[in-house]
């Protein structure tokens, strides 16, 4: 048995010198056994181990004899123990949460916490690998992708809601039994949980019900094949999971926690890697895959087959949405909008020459008039534009778009509605009120950004006389580049 744990610790690098290691200890015997054994095999090491015990405020008496039991144990092996106490069947009914995850919130909580107080690197639970057949049943159940049946990993980097810690799991390869009969042959003294006998709980159904049944009446070494069905599908999906991030690095951008991808190249690739790719934007977006489920993943990926500005909800806040070629998906940020809202039609006249400034949104135009010189080259530049000064017909306006806005599309005087303009360049709904455009009357001279294109009707000729220079300057964008 001692070997047995050995050669897994040492084959996962679960750990290593110098390590100082939280162990969670129930009182039950699979803690007891974790910690005599761990205890065993690095007594003479420079591996340091400190005890956490968690009391949950649910078997009263029970529990309390179990925190003294643990608090005595660690007395005889001179270890560091500390103990929490919580209220689960509080917390579950305030947050609308089973008493299992509760419970599961809870010890992860004082297991970050305890590891910050003792300077701990690695906290090692007592998973073995009855637990993992129970969590790739529980998981099945619940319609888990496929990477929660490839059972529990030997060692997770987990974030919680204190902190992120680095779990271990030194007793994967050891079954219940094997735990039992290793207490037993050492004499160690552990405490029963009584709720383990009890069926009110879905994993102790899994557990004295469907694990009980299968091993009675179908095939007695159940657990050892649910294990290695999981760990093929684990290798399977290792292999899928590298491609996986492959295409994720090309198809996916990801600006500050806004994650956006174009549809049509996500469908080029197999449904496999599709759902694969959502579901990583999912888990890096929530920083988690729990509650993150397959009908979740579906839903974004039906986003490519809808109308523009379809909008789903998504577990954590997070919402994913359709902007013509593409998605999106965010966490809108309270009291904080994605982009500056503009009300539409806002305006200030341009001064010709001179400065035109909007100081809420820091921008300005400078212009000036002068004579056109014959064979003069205008360099592109997408914040100098260059007019036909003769042929604007009213004062120049700054402002954003209005009803019945249009600009000339070709020489031959074709029009097109800035609407439609809109529409062609798939520029999204929500972002249209927020373009600037230099406006004479309805007629678009120029629209700034999305393209910087100018109406054909004051593009400069050979007949041209005088020309209008102006220099859009976002004083807002130039400190963001500082």
């Amino acid at each position: 048995m001692l070997k047995k744990v050995s050669d897994y610790i040492n084959s996962h690098n679960l750990i290593e010198n110098g390590d100082r290691i939280l162990v969670g200890v129930s009182g039950g015997a699979d803690s007891v056994c974790l910690l005599h054994i761990l205890s065993t095999l690095y007594q003479d090491s420079d591996v340091d181990f400190f005890v956490v015990h968690v009391h949950h405020g649910i078997r009263n008496e029970e529990a309390d004899r179990d925190e003294a039991f643990v608090k005595s144990l660690c007395e005889g092996l001179k270890l560091p123990y500390c103990a929490y106490h919580f209220d689960v069947i509080s917390l579950a009914g305030h947050e609308g949460l089973s008493e299992e995850e509760a419970g599961r919130r809870v010890r992860y909580k004082a297991f970050t916490d305890a590891s910050d107080r003792f300077g701990c690197n690695k906290v090692a639970v007592a998973h073995n690998k009855n637990d993992n057949a129970e969590t790739f049943l529980l998981n099945l159940f619940r319609g888990s992708a496929v990477k929660g049946l490839t059972g529990m990993d030997s060692i997770i980097n987990m974030n919680t809601d204190a902190g992120s810690i680095v779990v271990i799991r030194p007793l994967l390869p050891i079954t219940r039994e094997e735990i039992e009969a290793y207490i037993k042959k050492n004499g160690l003294k552990y405490q029963e949980d009584s709720t383990n006998l009890s069926d009110i709980y879905t994993r102790n159904k899994i557990r004295n019900q469907v694990l009980g049944f299968v091993k009675e009446h179908i095939n007695s070494n159940v657990i050892e094949h649910i294990t290695n069905a999981a760990g093929h599908i684990e290798e399977a999906y290792s292999f899928i999971d590298k491609y996986i991030n492959e295409r994720y690095e090309a198809i996916v951008s990801d600006h500050d926690g806004f994650y956006e991808y174009d549809h049509r190249n996500l469908r080029k690739e197999d449904i496999v890697i599709r759902k694969g790719i959502v579901r990583k934007i999912l888990g890096n977006l929530a920083g988690s895959l729990k509650d993150i489920e397959s009908k979740h993943v579906d839903n974004v990926l039906s986003l490519g087959k809808m109308q523009v500005g379809k909008m789903i909800n998504l577990p954590y806040g997070m919402i994913a949405q359709k902007e013509y070629d593409r998605v999106s998906i965010y966490i809108p940020l309270e009291g904080e909008k994605k982009h500056l809202h503009r009300e539409p039609g806002e305006s200030v006249e341009i001064s010709v020459p001179g400065r035109t400034e909007l100081k809420q949104y820091g921008i300005y135009i400078e212009t000036e008039v002068f004579d056109h010189e014959k064979n003069k080259a205008f360099p592109e530049n997408s914040c100098v534009k260059w007019f036909d000064y003769d042929k604007i017909e009213n004062t120049l306006i700054l402002r954003t778009r209005k009803p019945g806005d249009y600009l000339q599309i070709d020489s031959q005087g074709g029009n097109k509605k800035l609407k439609d303009y809109f529409i062609d360049e798939k520029i999204p709904k929500d972002k249209r009120d927020e373009i600037f455009l230099v406006a004479d009357g309805s007629h678009i001279l120029w629209i700034i950004g999305y393209g910087n294109r100018i109406s054909e009707k004051y593009k400069i000729t050979e007949t041209t006389k005088k020309i209008l220079s102006m220099i859009f300057i976002n004083s807002k964008e130039k400190e963001d580049d500082r």
